[in-house]
């Protein structure tokens, strides 16, 4: 199920990484009660102390004292981050958080697999099997999505998915499907593309919202998604951009970036925002308060059994 969960994240500097590790500790810990002092002992095992030649005991006793003072400072700033995110996302939160402790609560809902469901999205690192996740991703990204705009609007799958069956075959014709549907022209050139390339040419999710009775479909409002689950997601988010090179589009398209992450810091900002371009984005607690009354829609998906997996997983960690 898991594999080099003892592997702490490699930077503490995004504080939201560290505290999706925490709970996934806390997860894999099962209902046992997980403290800051083990977080502690884990990540400062893996802290390194850099001792010059011939430095004394005494001063390398106060280093040692200097480093463990300041990983329990941080992970105390993470535990209080840890205590906004209980409050903020309320019934989807399957944790308890206390000041110095954290537990996976014994009785679990569908919002609270819901949650775990994006959790585990946000470290795949540390899962062994992922194509399941990371397409049922996309599958509830499409459902917040749909949520979130107007009835009038077409959200569709463009992704490599099965399930993704208005857009098939080789990505030139997907490419003349999705132009054929928007009314615009192809404009893309034969040499762009490998002869057997199926792929989907960076777009994930497809959308636009349409005049109804109007044959003149030119500057319409169309979103471009790209589903990341990747800790480099700030890379994919050129991806959908490549789409305005294959289609002559009217007016510029919105991009739109789904992260299962919850990407924020203490304060509730994008603790990446200096990497952040300007595309609307889906984090973690906006595809939730989305799913609000969505909540069974992951037992018709195959990552179900991912995350019941995931709850009946057990591994002594203290």
């Amino acid at each position: 199920m898991f594999k080099d969960i003892d592997n702490v994240p490699s930077s503490h500097r995004y504080s939201h990484i560290s505290c999706d590790y925490i709970e996934l500790l806390a997860l894999v810990n099962n209902s046992d009660i997980f403290s800051i002092e083990d977080i502690r002992d884990r990540f400062f095992e893996d802290g390194e102390i850099h001792v010059p030649e011939n430095e004394s005991d005494e001063n390398l006793g106060s280093m040692v004292a200097e480093t463990d003072e300041k990983w329990t400072s941080q992970i105390l700033g993470w535990f209080n981050t840890l205590i906004i995110r209980q409050n903020l996302y309320s019934d989807f939160y399957p944790f308890i958080i206390n000041t110095d402790t954290i537990q996976l609560k014994e009785e679990l809902t569908n919002k609270h697999k819901l949650y775990l469901f994006l959790l585990l999205n946000s470290n795949l690192k540390y899962i062994k099997e992922t194509s399941n996740l990371t397409a049922d991703f996309e599958e509830l990204s499409l459902i917040a999505f749909t949520k979130y705009l107007p009835s009038s609007a077409k959200v569709y799958r463009f992704g490599k998915s099965m399930t993704a069956n208005r857009y098939t075959g080789h990505i030139t014709k997907k490419i003349n499907k999705l132009a054929e549907d928007l009314k615009f022209s192809p404009k893309y050139k034969p040499h762009f593309f490998d002869v057997n390339d199926n792929g989907d040419g960076g777009l994930d999710i497809v959308s636009w919202i349409p005049f109804d009775n109007d044959e003149n479909q030119n500057n319409i409002q169309v979103f471009l998604g790209q589903c990341a689950t990747g800790k480099e997601w700030n890379k994919k988010q050129w991806e959908p951009c490549k789409m305005t090179n294959y289609i002559d589009f009217q007016a510029n398209p919105q991009n739109v970036i789904f992260i299962p992450y919850d990407g924020r810091n203490i304060n509730r900002e994008f603790e990446e925002e200096g990497r952040m371009l300007k595309n609307i984005y889906f984090d973690r607690i906006r595809l939730l308060y989305l799913l609000e009354n969505e909540e069974t829609l992951l037992n018709g998906l195959n990552s179900i059994n991912i995350v019941n997996n995931a709850i009946e997983f057990q591994e002594d960690l203290v």
